[in-house]
């Protein structure tokens, strides 16, 4: 179960509309066990199966190794300048530990269909090319890069503003559970921190990241929660882009053209050729109408397609609540024009699929489905009625149930404290867990144990009360989002990257690009006056 109206913006790598309270518990470990997934799913070598259900990647390549075999090299490695950001040195460990961060970030989320796209994760990813002059390792680094950056400067102008987080609590809290899940998982800490994290990583030497991580994460949520927008700015966003937020109701018939099956006197002259060797007698496969006959058969689908527009109003298969992006991409302008009324109809033609859609538009509306408020105990053990039993002998409270839910709930997958989902989309659940909730009689207090026979997990659910309307969540989200890039744009404009080894190969394919951009501009070689710029000719 999960909470699907959050929205991305250009933060460090979470999303605004988590509630405060998820990166206080557990800023790093929550994309622990969806990597752990594909992990078992995508490990090759024996060496990674042995260590059990470890999480992240481990990225060794033959230098490292080199390097790690000398005293003294490992002591530069850990202590020197790897690359340097905003005049601060970052070293090896510190530069391992956000790449990885990225590059699992990533994997776990949109970067799934990097796996479908062949990256091998068990090779040298500089040698596996994103792009036409990328590698995948330019394609993390420039990712961790900019997480760096980002990172470094909130955490600056947190100090600045004299931001206060209780960093040591957080971290001490961090390691328990991180403790508690190597445990169960029969592997040491420094096992798991050093596939997490890089080759060098341990509990002392990133522990000074952790916790700037925590700080600059618990400031970022404080300046995204303390954004407001007004019901006039809300409203101004949806009619810019209602048609991300309207749902149009119709009817609808198809009439599909009849395609010969064989030749017929509007076919293309055929040349007689002898039987392609290895065939029976020139035996041919499915007939292909010819352009001529296509257009034929059309003519009659359409004068057929002109005759239902007159019955498709009351005729026409009845279709309700399809949002823009689900229409099909050739009735989607007619559907949505500001001009549409209810009762208008028109014949749409698809050459692709030699077809004509017959329309009769009903109406256009917003839906005005509402947020929940709800606690949840997510479990996996069979035992949802136990735990609801075991609340209902005691206090029987909102309290008392978020308590059970910090008792039995994976703290990797809990919402936040107390198992709480804030203004949960229910319109984007399914099945019993939709119906119950959106249940009109629906009262605070209410409980239930639901277990969807599609899924594995059993819900046990406290409902607390409705929220405001899907829509004016899901914009604010939006403004959020684009308010958030704006200022994770502007507060890093002017952070420097210094790369004085050339451990970045990504600047240097960067600067490739902007010469070669420069020498195509050129009229000559000799001609040294600028050439304006691509878009403004």
């Amino acid at each position: 179960m999960s909470n699907s109206n959050n929205a991305g913006g250009g933060s460090t790598g979470n999303k605004e509309t988590k509630d405060a309270e998820e990166q206080k518990k557990k800023v790093v470990t929550k994309y622990d066990r969806k990597v752990q997934r594909r992990k078992e799913q995508k490990a090759k070598d024996e060496r990674d199966r042995k260590i059990g259900m470890i999480t992240g990647i481990v990225i060794v390549a033959a230098l490292v190794c080199f390097i790690a075999s000398f005293p003294i090299r490992t002591f530069l490695t850990l202590n020197g300048a790897y690359i340097t950001v905003d005049g601060e040195k970052v070293s090896r460990v510190e530069y391992d530990y956000y790449y990885n961060i990225s590059m699992n970030n990533y994997l776990s989320g949109d970067g799934a269909w990097l796996y479908y796209a062949g990256l091998d994760l068990s090779g040298d990813l500089s040698q596996q090319m994103y792009s036409e002059d990328m590698s995948f390792k330019d394609f993390f680094d420039e990712m961790a890069v900019d997480l760096i950056k980002q990172n470094k400067a909130l955490a600056k102008e947190a100090r600045g503003a004299g931001f206060e987080f209780d960093t040591d609590g957080n971290y001490k809290e961090y390691m328990e559970t991180l403790r508690e899940y190597v445990s169960e998982e029969g592997i040491t800490a420094k096992a798991y921190l050093s596939s997490m994290y890089g080759p060098y990583a341990t509990e002392s030497r990133i522990k000074p990241y952790v916790k700037e991580l925590m700080y600059a994460n618990a400031y970022y949520e404080s300046i995204v929660s303390a954004m407001t927008f007004t019901q006039d700015e809300i409203q101004q966003y949806y009619d810019e882009h209602k048609n991300s937020y309207d749902l149009v109701d119709y009817r609808l018939s198809t009439v599909s053209a009849e395609l010969p099956k064989e030749p017929t006197e509007l076919a293309d002259p055929v040349e007689t050729a002898a039987p392609a060797e290895g065939t029976e007698g020139g035996e041919a496969g499915e007939y292909e109408p010819s352009e001529a006959e296509i257009a034929k058969a059309m003519e009659i689908a359409k004068t057929e397609a002109d005759k239902l527009e007159k019955t498709v109003k009351t005729e026409g298969e009845q279709t309700t609540g399809v949002a823009y992006s689900d229409l099909a991409y050739l009735l989607r302008d007619w559907m949505f024009s500001e001009e549409r009324k209810a009762g208008d109809t028109t014949v749409i033609e698809d050459t692709a699929n030699n077809r004509y859609y017959v329309l009769a538009f009903e109406k256009r509306y917003r839906t005005e489905a509402v947020t929940a408020d709800a606690r949840v105990v997510t479990t996996s053990s069979g035992n949802g009625q136990e735990i609801l039993d075991e609340w209902k002998s005691g206090e029987a409270t909102e309290e008392s149930f978020a308590q059970l839910c910090d008792k039995y709930n994976d703290p990797t997958f809990a919402p936040a404290e107390g198992g709480l989902y804030k203004e949960l989309f229910v319109s984007r659940l399914s099945g019993e867990l939709k119906e119950w909730i959106s249940d009109s009689s629906r009262a605070a207090g209410d409980t239930a144990v639901i277990s969807p026979a599609e899924d594995t997990y059993s819900y046990v659910i406290y409902y607390i009360a409705p929220g405001r309307a899907e829509w004016i969540v899901d914009i604010e989200n939006m403004l959020k989002a684009d308010q958030a890039s704006e200022y994770i744009e502007k507060l890093i404009e002017n952070v420097s990257v210094e790369d004085k080894k050339g451990n970045l190969n990504y600047l240097k394919v960067y600067a490739q690009r902007e010469e070669n951009a420069g020498s195509e501009g050129n009229n000559s070689p000799e001609d040294t006056t600028p050439t304006e710029a691509p878009g403004e000719q």
